[in-house]
């Protein structure tokens, strides 16, 4: 694996871009879907699959221009990934990637996805969200100083700190969904809501355990506040958001400021999730499963208070 002198990988370089553009991909669906008036949580208008242009507007041919660009790009990472000499796992890893797209290229190409749009634009949503994920994790495990190997700590929280943690991943990814939902009123905001509280509520207890039990851990404790920061700033465009939802549908005409604030919620949305998915690879890399031994080496690190970088 070709390093530049700073020990980052190209290949990571190369991830992390593929990353960002999934990322800039969601986004730019977003931008396309709210211009013509769709679902602002999906990344197409409803109704409509895979971009086969719905409509002229710019984000729409802007977003079939990217989803192109973004599956060349991963074709040719995977095919590097299975060149060097990576890990196993990081090389199924790429290939899971790649059938992603293919399925949801597949499924929004076929002639029953105007049969059956709204299970194709579910489908379609869960497919963007779990290719961004494969994503991030490949940037993340490319870099070079990632290790599964490190010496772990007694997880002394209780319950477990990696149970939260993939709790907390798990309710960010099925949030978009009850979004959805709402906007197109097939269910009430409560759902949303109180799934949201209960992400708040578990990112201000991982804080809580970095901070007190956890403290010696510097990596985690810094990722801990980040991680409770972007939940809480989405906590807080989502407030805002579904006020203006409640106004735009008691006026009519146009509310441009309800596609900037969605199009916001959104993408602090993908912030959040990419974050929890971080947090919550490090709880499993610092952290002993719950009743297992630790590595002795950790407990040295309660002496050490600079801990361990990563």
């Amino acid at each position: 694996m070709s390093e530049t002198e700073n020990g980052v990988s190209w290949l990571h370089r190369f991830g992390s871009l593929i990353a960002v553009m999934a990322f800039l991909l969601y986004m730019t669906g977003v931008l396309a879907s709210s211009s013509h008036g769709a679902s602002l949580i999906t990344p197409f208008p409803s109704g409509a699959g895979f971009p086969s242009p719905p409509s002229p507007g710019k984000y729409a041919h802007a977003f079939l221009i990217l989803a192109i660009t973004v599956t060349a790009l991963t074709v040719v990472f995977v095919w590097w990934l299975w060149k060097s000499k990576s890990r196993r796992y990081l090389k199924n890893l790429g290939i899971i990637a790649v059938g992603v797209l293919l399925a949801m290229a597949f499924a929004v190409l076929s002639p029953t996805q105007h049969r059956f749009p709204a299970e194709v634009s579910v489908g379609y949503v869960f497919g963007i969200q779990t290719f961004f994920c494969l994503t991030v994790c490949l940037a993340l495990f490319t870099r070079t100083d990632w290790r599964w190997d490190e010496p772990k700590a007694p997880d002394l929280a209780s319950p477990s700190m990696r149970q939260v943690l993939v709790f907390t991943t798990t309710a960010v990814f099925i949030q978009p969904f009850l979004g959805k939902g709402f906007r197109e009123k097939a269910l009430g905001i409560a759902p949303h809501l109180v799934l949201g509280i209960a992400v708040m509520a578990c990112s201000l207890w991982v804080l809580e355990m970095a901070m007190t039990k956890f403290s010696h851990m510097r990596a985690f404790k810094i990722s801990a506040v980040f991680l409770a920061e972007v939940v809480g700033l989405q906590l807080f465009f989502g407030i805002i958001s579904y006020s203006m939802n409640l106004n735009a549908r008691a006026v009519s005409g146009p509310q441009p400021g309800l596609t900037v604030m969605n199009v916001t919620h959104a993408a602090v949305g993908e912030l959040v999730l990419a974050t929890s998915l971080f947090v919550t690879f490090q709880g499993f890399k610092y952290f002993a499963p719950a009743g297992a031994g630790a590595s002795s080496a950790m407990f040295n690190d309660h002496q050490n208070p600079e801990g361990k970088g990563g």
